[in-house]
């Protein structure tokens, strides 16, 4: 090239230079000025030559909301081209960009500060879609962090709103890295499952089970189907449960459930049949300890202050820990422990943690319970199958039992369930079929479907016996049978208890008899004092101008004699008092046995409790005293055994009149066939009637 074409060359390249940096320094003295549309003409004619310090001049002009052009994403855009020339130049061109302040430093501060506005734009117009487009366009943004965690906020949101399962799905497929990612599965699987079982049957749950082994919620399907198959809870839907779902998580509960509601009383009868009726039961180790504990008896006692149970030979058979205990009720007893009440069985375990307030025995079962003053309903297995809602739950009677809410009553049955709602002011017991109820005031009687078969119109009602019940209206009493028709009229002050047919009724202090239609019998005419009579062996006592004799059941008067009081006869004798002595006269009315006793008794057996000199006594059929007159009270003799007191002690005599145990007990209860509980001295022991000696004696008896 010629030298003269190469000068003019470098001439020209250089005054492009020179009319590019003064291009360059007038666009920067327009934007500090503020003239932004010659500062934008310049900089955009100087893209090509100078794009890194061009490009950040529009990013600035961009930037600025004082102008027309304020667009925030054109500014990002510049900035981008301006970091990315910058990037790219040598040390000179750097040096000589800091005369308009454009460095590596400016350039990242303005992005940031773009950044920064960007996203507050772009979330302030509150929509997934612009989120979505700072997210996608600002990838280098650090709010993009907070902007996706906002934008996977919002989906979320909407996504609850619809609450279907594929929008979860969608949501948990598209947005993977959200927070909501676990909720999102969470609700996932339980919109699936609900939706897949929305029916509620048996055979939904069996096919989700089959198209969804590892959901969460496969527990849940196989409880459905364990309620579902036995909501009756009877046996034989618990065992038709067992062959069909073998596999099933409840089976083990099913078999227990079996197993309690067979052997519910605990009887080794009941244990030994359970075991001959369901040879597959899984668990022998457990029917076969019961079966030896179920012939256990165990006796409740005390040592050191503490109690626990002693065996039948005065063993100890659990340890003295509790604050008090109570007798086995069906294989369980309750304990006290630190203020608190549970269950122990027979084997000394803890059945039923003490985490309750009070408790009842168990019955058929199930026990109730009271918890922060509420009742509820446990069984066996210590689960609570009523939850701790009533403030009153009552035993249950012909499979019905009275619950209470505040002062309204209703009716669960021995399924657990409310079959009659709590309306009614008050509520009692069902007996034959019928509950009496009382609505305003006034009572009447419902069945078991809870309909008012017998109208709330009386002041008072009794429970039905042998298909009637005795009722009062207007403070008078009469009897009404089950259909509610009268059999008595409410006429009468008092009503005795049917007997032999026969039953007393007073007006106006006579007394007369019915019998069981309502039919009067005996007039009343007889002389009440407050005494009730009935027959017996075909005679009641008829009391008439401070005179007695007898009755029969055709109303004729058959005594003779001028008697003061007379009994029914008993063993062909009957006691008769006269000018204030008991003496026993035959069925001929004849004296038997002369009048000699301050009272007489029945014969039984051959000998009859009677009193004289104060003292208590037995005679024979002669009158003769089998037994002397040593006592100030004696019983009547049971399996050759008489109570009898001296001195407000008690103590044992044989039919011989043999003393067994002196009198120096405080009192005596039957615990058994065979043995006693007695009491001496606050201190407690159990004597063997049977075997005439002591089992076990409290230290200081």
């Amino acid at each position: 090239m010629p030298k003269v074409k190469i000068y003019f060359t470098l001439c020209f390249i250089c005054l492009n230079g020179i009319i590019h940096a003064n291009k360059i320094s007038k666009a920067f003295d327009a934007l500090k000025i503020y003239n932004y549309f010659e500062a934008k003409q310049l900089f955009e004619k100087s893209l090509k030559k100078e794009p890194a310090c061009a490009s950040y001049g529009l990013s600035i002009i961009y930037y600025r909301n004082d102008n027309p052009f304020f667009n925030i994403d054109s500014a990002f855009k510049y900035i981008i081209k301006s970091e990315d020339a910058f990037s790219k130049l040598d040390i000179a061109t750097i040096a000589k960009y800091k005369l308009f302040n454009v460095t590596g430093k400016s350039i990242d501060s303005l992005k940031q500060l773009i950044h920064s506005k960007a996203f507050e734009i772009y979330k302030g117009k509150n929509k997934i879609e612009t989120l979505n487009s700072f997210i996608e366009k600002y990838t280098t943004a650090p709010q993009s962090v907070k902007a996706t965690e906002l934008r996977d906020s919002m989906v979320f949101e909407q996504i609850k709103k619809d609450d279907t399962y594929p929008a979860y799905k969608t949501f948990i497929e598209k947005y993977p890295s959200a927070k909501q990612l676990k909720e999102a599965k969470e609700r996932y699987e339980a919109t699936l499952f609900q939706t897949s079982t929305q029916n509620n049957t048996i055979e939904e749950f069996i096919v989700f089970i089959s198209n969804y082994p590892s959901s969460p919620y496969l527990d849940e399907a196989q409880n459905a189907i364990y309620a579902l198959s036995t909501s009756r809870g009877t046996i034989e839907e618990y065992h038709n449960f067992i062959k069909k779902y073998p596999t099933n998580i409840n089976v083990e509960t099913a078999w227990h459930n079996i197993y309690s509601i067979y052997t519910a009383d605990y009887k080794t009868t009941s244990l030994l049949q359970f075991k001959k009726d369901f040879p597959d039961y899984p668990f022998s180790e457990i029917i076969n300890k019961d079966i030896e504990l179920s012939q256990k008896q165990l006796f409740v006692a005390r040592e050191n202050g503490k109690w626990g149970f002693v065996d039948s030979t005065g063993h100890t058979a659990i340890p003295f820990i509790y604050e008090w205990v109570e007798d086995f009720s069906e294989g369980l007893a309750e304990c006290g422990l630190n203020g608190k009440t549970g269950f122990i069985n027979k084997a000394g375990k803890l059945a039923i943690p003490f985490i309750y307030e009070e408790v009842e025995a168990f019955n058929h079962g199930v026990s109730i319970v009271k918890q922060n003053t509420k009742y509820g309903i446990i069984n066996k297995s210590g689960k609570l199958v009523v939850p701790f809602q009533y403030d009153e739950i009552a035993a249950f009677r012909e499979g019905m039992a009275v619950v209470a809410i505040a002062d309204k009553s209703g009716y669960m049955d021995e399924s657990l369930n409310l079959v009659i709602p709590i309306s009614y002011s008050k509520a009692g017991d069902f007996s034959e079929g019928l509950a009496s109820i009382e609505i305003g005031g006034q009572k009447g009687f419902i069945n078991k479907s809870g309909t008012i078969v017998i109208p709330c119109k009386y002041d008072w009602v009794d429970n039905f016996k042998n298909g009637i019940a005795i009722v009062k209206s207007l403070k008078k009493l009469g009897i009404i049978n089950s259909k509610g028709e009268t059999v008595l009229s409410c006429e009468y002050d008092f009503l005795g208890e049917l007997s032999e047919g026969m039953r007393m009724v007073v007006i106006d202090n006579k007394y007369g008899f019915v019998n069981d239609k309502g039919e009067l019998i005996i007039p009343i005419e007889y002389d009440y004092k407050g005494t009730l009579m009935a027959f017996k062996n075909g005679c009641a006592v008829a009391e008439k101008n401070k005179k007695q004799g007898l009755i029969d059941i055709k109303g004729k008067y058959i005594t003779t004699k001028d008697f003061e009081k007379i009994e029914p006869f008993s063993q062909g004798l009957a006691a008769a008092l006269r000018k204030g002595k008991w003496g026993y006269i035959d069925t001929k009315m004849k004296l038997h046995i002369h009048y000699t006793f301050q009272s007489a008794g029945a014969f039984i057996n051959g000998t009859a409790k009677a009193k004289k000199n104060d003292k208590f006594g037995f005679i024979d059929k002669n009158g003769k005293a089998v037994i002397s007159f040593l006592y100030d009270e004696a019983e009547n003799f049971k399996d050759g055994i008489s109570v009898v007191t001296i001195d407000d002690k008690l103590g044992l005599i044989d039919t011989n009149g043999n003393t067994i145990i002196p009198c120096e007990w405080d009192t005596i209860t039957n615990v058994s066939d065979s043995v006693i509980k007695v009491d001496k001295n606050k201190k407690i022991g159990y004597f063997n009637s049977k075997e005439l000696k002591y089992i076990w004696k409290e230290e200081g008896f």
